[in-house]
């Protein structure tokens, strides 16, 4: 019976995060048991990735690392430049890391939406996906999507949202990965993580799959 992925699931409606035990090969077995989708984040990619800190050179293009190379990357959610970006991120690290990754869930903060109704709701991005490219707002059924490496703000509103995302660094919270074995399951609607500065850090790994839940989740 799938139980891991349900716990952490069931865990992180609280504050948009949990962390548990488990391999990547039972996030992977536990999924397929749920129903959940694999989505790979890059056209012709595969679901699972290994995110190692690369210098901007190295860097695949249009990524964070393109911009940001092993320095402290901005608050995202995963995916925005997909029409249907992932609901779920989960991330595992078999060994520690020194580097953390910020989560920021502005609902534990006060209505965010509301308080920033006009830009959030709003404001309108250009979204970069290739010759898929489309416009956009940051915050539209009851799902955040935001990247400043993949959307550009088209307007005023746009701008202020992102201003706003930015400065929600000083308020997110920084998960340690002190733990061999940890799997932190991040809820990517309403969730925005980033990885802090791992220039001191080259040789970290990092193991990364998104999910679109089964219809009785959503």
């Amino acid at each position: 019976m799938a139980r891991i992925l349900q716990d952490l699931l069931k865990e992180s409606k609280a504050q948009g995060w949990a962390v548990g035990q488990a391999s990547m090969a039972q996030v992977r077995l536990d999924a397929a048991m749920l129903k959940w989708t694999e989505v790979p984040t890059r056209r012709g990619g595969p679901a699972l990735s290994t995110l190692r800190p690369v210098d901007q050179a190295e860097a695949e293009p249009n990524s964070l690392s393109s911009r940001y190379g092993k320095g402290a990357q901005p608050l995202h959610t995963d995916g925005a430049h997909l029409l249907n970006p992932p609901d779920i991120v989960v991330l595992t690290c078999e060994t520690t890391s020194t580097t953390p990754t910020r989560l920021w869930n502005g609902m534990l903060r006060g209505p965010y939406v509301k308080r920033m109704g006009e830009p959030v709701q709003h404001g309108v991005f250009l979204i970069s996906s290739g010759n898929d490219s489309f416009f956009d707002v940051a915050y539209t059924r009851r799902r955040l999507r935001f990247d400043p490496g993949c959307m550009l703000p088209c307007d005023a509103r746009a701008r202020q949202a992102t201003q706003f995302f930015e400065e929600a660094q000083g308020s997110a919270i920084d998960h340690q990965w002190t733990e061999p074995g940890q799997v932190l399951l991040i809820d990517n609607r309403r969730v925005l993580h980033a990885r802090s500065s791992a220039a001191d850090e080259p040789q970290r790994e990092i193991q990364r799959i998104s999910f679109h839940l089964n219809r009785e989740e959503s």
